[in-house]
Formats: C-alpha cells, sequence, structure tokens
C-alpha cells in the first residue's frame, strides 16, 4: 500500500506546530465529565470511556443522572486505558471502543457483566472535494486514530488497504484527535466516528460513511470493573443495555 507513516511531511510550519500543540493537549482531551452524586449521594461511578463516545457519553451521563445515577468519564483511546485498568487505576466501568480488551480483562479477572453497547461506524471527513474511494486515490493528508491503541484506527487502516490508498496517513493518539487535525484545517481529512460527526453537526457533503465490508465490525463492549461498588456498576451496565438507552445511541450514529 502507498503512503506510508507520515507525521507532518509535506506540511506548512503553522498547520505543523499546530499538530504538535495538539499533540501538547492530549492529555487535557482526557479530562473528565461528571454529572456529581447519585440518588443516595455516593460519588460517581468512575467510568474510563473510548475517545469515540466523549459526545455522546455527555448524554447517557445526563440519562443516567434522571435514572439516579451518577458518573464521571475519562476519555482516551481503548489500548491506553487498558493499559492504565491493568496498572491499577481506579475504574468502576470501562467503555471500550472493542471487545478484545474487555475480554483480556474477563480473562485476567479484572472485569465482569460484559455488555455489547454500541456498534460504532466509521466515517471519512474531509475538507475540500467529494469524500469517498476517489479522494482517497488523491495525494492527501489524512489522519487515522493510532491502530494498535484504537479500533476506529485499526479499521481506518484497513479500509485504507482494501482500497490501496496513496495517501500519507498522520498518526493520532485517539479518534477524538483524529477529528481535531482535520476539523482545524491543518490536513486534508480524517477517519472518525460517525458519531463524532453527527455530534459536531457536520454537513453530508463532508464525510462519507465507510462502507461496513471495508474494514472489521467495530464491536464496543463494556465492562464492570473489579474493587468499585459491584452493584452500583450492574445497574449502570443494566441501563446501557435497556432499550431507551439503545435507541439513544443509534441516534447519535451508532448501531
Amino acid at each position: 500500500m502507498g503512503g506510508g507513516e507520515d507525521a507532518g511531511a509535506g506540511m506548512k510550519a503553522g498547520p505543523r506546530r499546530f499538530v504538535r500543540n495538539l499533540l501538547a493537549l492530549s492529555a487535557v482531551a482526557s479530562a473528565g465529565l461528571a454529572t456529581g452524586t447519585d440518588a443516595r449521594g455516593a460519588d460517581p461511578l468512575k467510568v474510563a470511556v473510548a475517545a469515540n463516545f466523549r459526545a455522546t457519553f455527555a448524554v447517557v451521563a445526563e440519562a443516567a443522572a434522571a435514572d439516579g445515577q451518577g458518573v464521571a468519564g475519562t476519555f482516551g483511546a481503548s489500548g491506553l486505558l487498558y493499559a492504565q485498568i491493568v496498572n491499577g487505576r481506579p475504574f468502576d466501568v470501562f467503555l471500550s471502543a472493542d471487545a478484545a480488551r474487555p475480554q483480556a480483562l474477563l480473562a485476567e479477572g479484572l472485569a465482569f457483566a460484559p455488555v455489547v453497547y454500541a456498534t460504532g461506524r466509521l466515517a471519512l471527513l474531509v475538507n475540500d472535494g467529494a469524500p469517498g474511494p476517489e479522494w482517497l486515490a488523491e495525494d492527501k493528508r489524512v489522519a487515522l486514530a493510532d491502530p494498535a491503541l484504537a479500533p476506529y484506527g485499526r479499521a481506518a487502516a484497513q479500509t485504507l488497504a482494501s482500497l490501496d490508498a496513496k495517501v500519507r496517513r498522520i498518526v493520532a493518539t485517539n479518534v477524538a484527535q483524529a477529528f481535531q487535525f482535520a476539523d482545524s484545517g491543518a490536513i486534508d481529512g480524517a477517519f472518525v466516528a460517525l458519531a463524532q460527526v453527527l455530534a459536531e453537526g457536520r454537513p453530508a457533503s463532508r464525510y462519507w460513511i465507510v462502507p461496513d465490508h471495508r474494514h472489521e465490525a467495530i464491536e464496543q463492549v463494556a465492562v464492570g470493573l473489579r474493587g468499585g461498588d459491584e452493584a452500583r456498576t450492574r445497574k449502570f451496565l443494566e441501563f446501557l443495555a435497556a432499550p431507551a438507552t439503545r435507541a439513544l445511541l443509534e441516534a447519535r450514529g451508532y448501531r
């Protein structure tokens, strides 16, 4: 496949500096989002959330609060969050963007009660031209989340391979950062979650929904984590699996 890894080759000084600044702010992108205490006055559940789900998690958190459950999210690439969990960072719930890492936690005895809470959809967001396979045949700079850490990045790499695309890949820490790279205008486009595009209100002329056959399914699994309040955690996982929550997620770009 043409077009190797490129963290800025051919970019002008201004956009290159902007991308470096965004990389420096990656820790900020993992800041928490809280909805306060739950109905009993307990501290909110600590939830590790895949970056693609950030905007949707805000809506889920509001719905959970109305149900009497307080939650606080920390956001990042699924692989990085998994590494933090196995190294002892205290979370109550892990909302991964894949199934493999939750399954690994289950095998290690660190997790329980898996729930498939969504199936993600990949989109190509562009700044000019008509997005689609023909656009990817041109000499473009395209961001994608690190395939080794982020399921959406892996799906993007699979899509590029299936199309024998010639673009120059710019690897971001996670899918939220890939979106920032493109949305800033610093590069030509990015592979992101459809949910991000919809949440930001981007016009349909600026994105292409990648057909499912171009990549492996992005099956997003949630698990409870050992060491916390198991009863409250199970209640939140049941809330995620409830029909009303699933309808909420479908309206925001997930299957």
